[in-house]
């Protein structure tokens, strides 16, 4: 499945308007979370967020190597469950799928189509600091997720 991801990890890096990173300490683990906002995008009814974390020792940006991915997708239905994930970028494929899945279900929580019931799908994502790079400088990202869509050739 295809979902255009335009210019998101340049947002995460550039500044603008909004506060693009939420920035938090948390003393008792004297840890600093950097958070991006989260971006939504919205393609055949399905609606999927991603943001990424950085999580340092102490009070100041660290040059870890890892960065956290997170693509969250609410509906009645599974949609991610057991799809390849692909991050397809100007300078080459970034493989997804090195990731944690997670699921609950909030039987009282009103799904888009007014019924009760919602699934909350979440993909946890380690990607290293270089792809994070060249997802952040490409012109274009377009999020593959299993076989939904073909592949741009």
């Amino acid at each position: 499945m295809r979902f255009i991801i335009p210019i998101l990890f340049a947002i995460v890096l550039g500044g603008c308007l909004v506060k693009p990173v939420e920035t938090v300490y948390h003393e008792e683990n004297d840890l600093t979370s950097f958070t991006t906002k989260s971006f939504k995008t919205n393609k055949k009814g399905k609606e999927i967020s991603l943001f990424a974390i950085k999580e340092c020792q102490g009070k100041v940006i660290c040059s870890d190597n890892e960065i956290k991915l997170k693509i969250i997708h609410r509906d009645r239905f599974s949609f991610l469950k057991g799809k390849d994930l692909i991050l397809e970028t100007d300078e080459g494929d970034i493989d997804l799928n090195e990731r944690d899945f997670s699921n609950t279900y909030n039987a009282r929580a009103i799904a888009k189509d007014g019924t009760t019931g919602v699934l909350t799908e979440e993909f946890l994502i380690w990607i290293s600091e270089s792809n994070f790079r060249k997802a952040a400088h490409s012109q274009n990202s377009n999020l593959f997720v299993g076989d939904y869509f073909n592949r741009r050739s």
